[in-house]
């Protein structure tokens, strides 16, 4: 009986330098990190295959972006290719090369993905440095009025954040706006003055840099900047933060009118406790009213969440668009329910400046 020939597995080069140069192209950390473990399909001693449709993902679509065919021409150097080899081959930790890994988090930081950028710095034990010197640029862009630029730049340092707290091991830090905005306005206001929305552009404006970028380390340097400066940072960072605000804008602008129309008779039920509601003989808004009003939490998130208690309002309202948080308050309409409106000071530069005013 003839024994059967053991194929040994042979993973083609160029397939190696491709799956590589589009993680490094693409600022894919994971993918990255993953090409390198023992289950990895570019590994011989492997027994998955790169040829599977399951991972038809590592491969790039396109082949011509020139972030693609820098990253591969730094991938086939005779050296960074040896280098590869060798800890594809090697048993252990893999150890990653160190000028791809800074490349792929300068792309994800061009690209957006900044908690890939966190880990990719983190790697290389430069991520805090990296912070500081988008903070220390940023100051200085400030300085010279480039205000936009300086506003990108915090939002990025802000993105390179890390909670060396996290279980079972240190993560980036995400900016987890849903919770922090149900910490906002966590405490009902029967005062609609003490509304986070109406408060003086000076206390608005701290609130809204604290939220905002989550660190008082990065919002304590911008206190000595002055409130017109402050308004258009502000202003700023919201839409760089967030593409469709001016799409929520307008939908803010449409809900406040019905806001105005039955400002009076809201005023008036603030002044009840939800237990006094309750034992009203004839309830202050009539159902007219109330159908209208309720249409108002739809209006902002602009789909139909008509039976949403408040919160899941402002939890999917601030995932979407975390500066609205800074503008709306919660309102009760009868002993049991509440709905959010939206809100803002007459006199407020920054609600001007976000087009939050008709």
């Amino acid at each position: 009986m003839s024994r059967q020939t053991v194929q040994e597995k042979v993973v083609e080069q160029s397939v190696i330098d491709s799956c590589l140069a589009c993680a490094v192209a693409e600022g894919d950390i994971v993918n990255f990190r993953f090409l390198f473990m023992p289950s990895s399909p570019l590994r011989q001693d492997s027994q998955e295959e790169i040829d599977s449709p399951k991972y038809a993902y590592l491969l790039p679509e396109d082949t011509s972006g020139p972030y693609y065919q820098e990253a591969l021409r730094l991938v086939q150097r005779s050296e960074t290719t040896r280098y590869i080899g060798a800890e594809l081959a090697k048993k252990g930790p893999p150890q990653l090369p160190w000028e791809l890994v800074m490349i792929l988090a300068d792309n994800a930081v061009r690209i957006g993905k900044y908690t890939a950028a966190a880990q990719a710095y983190e790697l290389l034990r430069i991520r805090r440095r990296m912070q500081e010197l988008m903070l220390d640029k940023a100051d200085a862009l400030l300085e010279q009025g480039n205000t936009e630029a300086a506003a990108y730049g915090y939002l990025v340092a802000s993105g390179l954040d890390y909670d060396y707290a996290a279980f079972p091991e240190p993560l980036p830090a995400v900016p987890n706006y849903q919770e922090r905005a149900l910490r906002l306005h966590s405490v009902y206001q029967d005062d609609p003055k003490k509304n986070i929305a109406m408060q003086p552009d000076e206390t608005l404006l701290k609130t809204a840099l604290d939220y905002l970028l989550f660190s008082p380390e990065f919002s304590q340097r911008l206190h000595d900047l002055s409130e017109t400066a402050k308004v258009s940072f502000v202003s700023l960072l919201v839409q760089r933060m967030d593409s469709e605000w001016d799409v929520f804008a307008a939908r803010y602008r449409q809900a406040t009118q019905i806001v105005i129309r039955h400002r009076a008779l809201l005023d008036q039920v603030n002044t009840y406790s939800p237990e006094a509601l309750g034992l009203l003989f004839e309830q202050l808004l009539d159902s007219d009213q109330m159908e209208e009003l309720k249409e108002i939490p739809s209006i902002l998130l602009g789909e139909s969440v008509k039976d949403w208690d408040w919160w899941q309002c402002m939890k999917t309202l601030s995932y979407h668009h975390p500066a609205a948080a800074l503008m709306v308050s919660r309102q009760r309409l009868s002993a049991k329910e509440e709905i959010l409106i939206p809100v803002c000071h007459p006199d407020s530069k920054l609600a001007r400046e976000l087009n939050l005013f008709s």
